[in-house]
């Protein structure tokens, strides 16, 4: 080892690499927020509502299924007729407009917007990350062993994503609601099941490419075995891609999410069923329905610009 250091010594010289000082992190980010504003601007809304999730007890005020009531201002307890409200001390505060008190209103059912969106927010996201991260993990490990094997193994692999991909995303998310309950946690299974097909297909095409490269036929010839090459010089040249198929998917599985909701497939506070429930009074109370479909907007608005700046900057033929 020493012999081999001196003679890299006398070869290379002893002259030492310049230091490059790299700016800060946060000279970085303010950098990047210049060159990708968009980006920057989804990445904001995507902060706000990941702390709207982590905190929700703290953010919505008010119990989601709590029915809130005023004092009747007709109130009569003289009165003897039954069918008057003004027999009616409190009567309920439905279908009220955004206030102080209520900053987005109530729905019908006298229930705070605000608060049920926010638990909304909870469920969606959750429900979008659980079942990115079943399809991104699936699908990547799928892809990188039919792409690197290739022969009979990516022919059989193929053959099944083609019989998945057969069925629309939707129609077999329904019949998969048709045979089994969609809990939270089936819902999340199913969205995962679901994802892993463009996952793979993209990590595969990305994996075709890379062991034609020189630096994995050099590892072939110096002994390296399959295991260690997928490992460790395969898998991390794929990242790139994921973590932006990761995020533009999210959009995807919230509208998905969102629209088994407001058919009335799943069950909990969700942003779709509040919209299904919200639409029957878009005339007299249009809040309920306007609400729920803009965060529903630009959750989805926010994860695209993330995702097209990432790619942007994660893919060098973009860089310039």
């Amino acid at each position: 080892m020493a012999r081999e250091a001196a003679a890299l010594t006398s070869v290379v010289g002893t002259a030492q690499a310049p230091i490059v000082d790299r700016p800060p992190r946060w000279t970085q980010a303010q950098r990047l927020a210049r060159r990708k504003p968009l980006g920057a601007f989804g990445m904001v809304i995507i902060v706000m509502l990941a702390a709207i999730a982590l905190a929700t007890p703290v953010f919505a005020r008010y119990d989601p299924a709590q029915s809130f009531e005023h004092r009747n201002a007709g109130y009569d307890p003289s009165s003897t007729d039954l069918y008057r409200t003004d027999r009616k001390e409190f009567v309920l505060d439905a279908k009220a407009p955004p206030s102080a008190k209520h900053w987005l209103g109530t729905d019908d059912a006298a229930r705070d917007i605000w608060a049920r969106l926010a638990w909304g927010t909870r469920r969606t996201l959750g429900i979008a990350v659980a079942s990115l991260a079943i399809a991104v993990v699936a699908g990547t490990l799928v892809g990188v062993v039919s792409g690197y094997f290739g022969g009979k193994v990516d022919t059989l692999v193929q053959r099944l994503l083609d019989s998945m991909q057969a069925f629309p995303p939707l129609l077999l998310l329904l019949l998969i609601a048709s045979a089994f309950q969609l809990t939270m946690r089936n819902l999340v299974f199913a969205l995962g099941f679901v994802g892993i097909t463009q996952v793979s297909r993209l990590v595969r095409g990305k994996v075709l490419t890379l062991r034609e490269l020189p630096f994995i036929e050099a590892g072939h010839v110096i002994g390296a075995s399959d295991m260690r090459l997928m490992l460790r010089h395969i898998l991390p040249n794929t990242v790139g891609p994921v973590i932006v198929v990761f995020t533009m998917g999210l959009g995807n599985v919230i509208i998905v999410e969102a629209s088994l909701s407001f058919l009335g497939l799943t069950h909990g506070i969700s942003w779709g069923q509040m919209l299904n429930s919200g639409r029957n009074f878009i005339n007299s109370s249009p809040w309920q329905a306007v609400f729920s479909g803009l965060a529903i907007t630009m959750a989805v608005l926010a994860f695209n610009l993330v995702g097209d700046a990432l790619r942007d900057v994660l893919d060098p033929r973009l860089r310039v």
